[in-house]
């Protein structure tokens, strides 16, 4: 399960929330106060994500990392069903 560390009053966090809520993505929200996140490396800044034993933290780092989980949400919906679908390249079924 991903895990989401975070201050309590921060409002890039509530964006990023927001955007696990759109993704219909299992995870948890675990408000910390910076250097209380024992779970995490030491000196890890919050906000920081927790997926197993992958750590991801940093404003850039943690935008590529929710692009990434777009990307497979989106395909993991696509090719679940037994149905045809558009892409850009016309009907693949």
């Amino acid at each position: 399960m991903i895990e989401l560390y975070r201050p309590a009053n921060c409002p890039s966090c509530a964006e990023i929330e927001e955007t696990l809520r759109e993704l219909v993505i299992a995870h948890q929200v675990i408000e910390v106060e910076a250097g209380q996140a024992e779970t995490l490396p030491v000196g890890t800044s919050l906000p920081a994500f927790r997926e197993g034993n992958r750590v991801v933290s940093g404003a850039e780092a943690i935008a590529l990392y929710l692009r990434e989980l777009e990307r497979s949400v989106a395909d993991w919906r696509r090719f679940q069903g037994d149905s045809c679908y558009l892409d850009d390249s016309g009907a693949v079924c």
